[in-house]
């Protein structure tokens, strides 16, 4: 059952017996008020009628006699609507403006000087007794009179049923007010249902517009907000699976390749018989890309190593790291005819020192192999107050800015001819990049093409409780 019917049937439920029971209360409290009134009527009718009889029995002998012609003095001489009278003298019935008899209640139950009352139901009339005894002659004399109250009952049966048509109309007329209202509170509901059966069925840009300040606001508000993260992470999975698939294709082209050049020079020296000259040619090229392929191998084990292991990190002096990556890529500098320039502020930065020295390396290779001999590249470190940033700065061919985005990708590669020539395959910045960011640091690329490229690496301040003094090396 739908949640608006739910509504509508508990409402009419409770409007019902709330109405019902103040419709009760009204009507019986009504003909409570009209039937005290028709009694005391009765009993003042009685006191009269009682008075006019024991007055006129003063003198008299005999009252078996005397009391049927005062009876009838009485109905001559007082008009009373719809009232009866009985006298009844020493138990028996001595005038009667009726056949009928009167309860015995009325006698069994009396006491002079007291009045007694029954109501009774007659031949579908209603009917209300009084009784007053009184002691005449040392024998007991009742005094009786009916009265006829079917008015009372039939005021209360058709306020009665006035209220129940009333009732009736009333509910009716509610129940389509209620509907037309739980309609409308419902209906945001029903829009926020469909919102989620749209977003089950694979709408992920499925969302709630609904403008309100209530719960159902407040609902939607939270709902659009869960399926905008749903959304992103069901992205950031495609994604993530999309990387994967192309890190699978990648590695497994740049494998191929390698792989092609040593069979074929491997078949070669196997089948055939080469000149000294043309065999060590070959081994070469063999050992080259086997090299190349142990280069690759490491490096994608670092990569995948530091992407899924935590990293001990320890307080690093940043000018002897600095100095110590220096030393490490001179030789390969020397030999391509560059210029390293060095300039370091004195500083302490909070991370693992190998795994930064193979990132720092890993730039400092990118840009010899972007530069041409006799241009210098600038390797500098620059102390703030909340940061210490370390720059690396060549003045090589730049980077074309569609590239830009993609140069941290796993196997990406501006110029592949000319990366792997020099033994690249695209894994060296995405593992730096990795390292940058598992250190809280942010890299920043600038470079333009023809001019150059430079690589900011912004480490946080180190934390006071954590700073160590570290050995320059």
């Amino acid at each position: 059952m739908k949640f608006r019917y739910k509504v509508l049937m508990i409402n009419i439920i409770v409007l019902s017996i709330a109405i019902g029971t103040i419709g009760f209360f009204m009507i019986y409290k009504n003909f409570n008020l009209a039937l005290d009134s028709q009694i005391k009527t009765s009993i003042e009718d009685n006191n009269l009628i009682q008075s006019f009889i024991e007055y006129e029995c003063l003198g008299q002998t005999n009252l078996r006699t005397t009391l049927p012609n005062i009876g009838k003095q009485v109905t001559s001489g007082m008009y009373m609507e719809n009232t009866d009278i009985f006298i009844v003298y020493d138990n028996q019935v001595l005038f009667s403006t009726v056949e009928s008899s009167c309860p015995e209640e009325l006698f069994t139950e009396s006491t002079i000087g007291k009045k007694n009352y029954v109501l009774t139901k007659e031949g579908g009339s209603n009917y209300i007794f009084v009784s007053s005894c009184s002691e005449v002659f040392g024998k007991k004399l009742h005094v009786v009179n009916r009265r006829d109250i079917s008015s009372v009952y039939a005021l209360m049966n058709s306020q009665r049923n006035y209220f129940n048509i009333l009732l009736v109309i009333v509910l009716l007329v509610c129940s389509i007010l209620m509907y037309i209202i739980s309609m409308l509170l419902t209906k945001p509901l029903e829009h926020l249902q469909k919102t989620s059966e749209s977003f089950a069925k694979g709408d992920y840009d499925a969302r709630a517009h609904i403008l309100s300040n209530d719960e159902v606001g407040e609902l939607a508000d939270t709902y659009n907000n869960m399926a905008q993260s749903v959304s992103e992470h069901i992205t950031e999975l495609k994604d993530m699976v999309t990387r994967q698939e192309q890190f699978v294709s990648d590695f497994t082209h740049e494998i191929k390749t390698p792989m092609t050049s040593i069979i074929g020079y491997s078949d070669t020296l196997r089948s055939m018989n080469l000149s000294k000259e043309d065999q060590i040619i070959a081994a070469s090229y063999i050992f080259n890309e086997g090299k190349r392929l142990e280069s690759m191998s490491m490096k994608l084990f670092d990569f995948i190593y530091t992407k899924h292991h935590p990293i001990k990190k320890d307080a690093i002096n940043t000018k002897a790291l600095m100095n110590s990556i220096a030393e490490s890529v001179e030789p390969s500098y020397k030999n391509s005819e560059l210029i390293l320039e060095i300039h370091s502020d004195s500083g302490t930065i909070y991370g693992d020192k190998d795994l930064l020295k193979s990132a720092f390396i890993n730039l400092l290779d990118n840009a010899r192999k972007a530069s041409q001999p006799n241009n210098k590249v600038i390797f500098s470190g620059e102390a703030t107050s909340t940061s210490y940033i370390i720059t690396v700065k060549d003045f090589g061919i730049g980077i074309e800015e569609n590239h830009l985005s993609k140069i941290c990708d796993e196997f990406y590669m501006v110029d592949k001819s000319r990366s792997r020539k020099e033994g690249g395959a695209g894994l060296g910045l995405s593992l730096a990049a990795l390292i940058f960011k598992s250190h809280d640091s942010h890299l920043n690329i600038e470079s333009t093409v023809g001019k150059g490229t430079t690589f900011s690496i912004t480490f946080p301040a180190i934390e006071p409780n954590k700073k160590e003094e570290s050995n320059e090396q």
